[in-house]
């Protein structure tokens, strides 16, 4: 009974650490430096999480739970301030804030693209868009342009993804 107990046990920690996400996504590691007035001063995509500092200190970083692959810093939106886009699994589908008809979220780490906003005034990272699950199997994402971010699925296709009214939304 012990040695089921504590097998797992193993299994939830390596589990939610994120050892068993899919093989096809692709882990980045960078930074991006702040390039001016109202902008936060260093955004570090670091051992699957994100930071976000601002006068020397970290102002935002993701939940421990959260495993970022890839982040964009774009004006997605078109309202000419930048976003802070994260292509992340993050586990269940809704989190929680989910719809009232869905009475129980599992905890299976599921792909989501969130976006985020930075408040120069507040010091504040801010949640924008937080989606579900996006429905393509995606490995990496990159920016086409300022409002454009295109995503490769795991079998090399290739979609482009447009902010329309409120959410992204294929434009291919």
């Amino acid at each position: 009974m012990i040695a089921v107990a504590t097998a797992a046990a193993i299994f939830a920690v390596l589990y939610y650490l994120g050892l068993f996400l899919p093989g096809y996504t692709v882990w980045h590691t960078f930074s991006i430096e702040g390039t001016g007035e109202g902008e936060p001063e260093l955004i570090e995509l670091k051992g699957r999480r994100v930071r976000v500092f601002d006068k020397g200190r970290v102002i935002f970083e993701t939940p421990i739970f959260c495993r970022v692959s890839n982040m964009i810093y774009s004006d997605i939106d078109r309202d000419s301030e930048k976003e802070l886009i994260l292509l992340n699994y993050n586990p269940g589908e809704f989190g929680s804030r989910r719809p009232f008809w869905v009475r129980f979220d599992p905890p299976v780490y599921r792909q989501h693209i969130y976006i985020y906003r930075y408040r120069p005034g507040e010091e504040l990272v801010r949640p924008v868009w937080m989606a579900s699950d996006i429905g393509v199997k995606a490995c990496d994402f990159e920016t086409v342009s300022e409002d454009v971010i295109r995503i490769r699925d795991k079998n090399g296709d290739e979609t482009n993804w447009m902010w329309i009214s409120f959410g992204l939304r294929c434009v291919d």
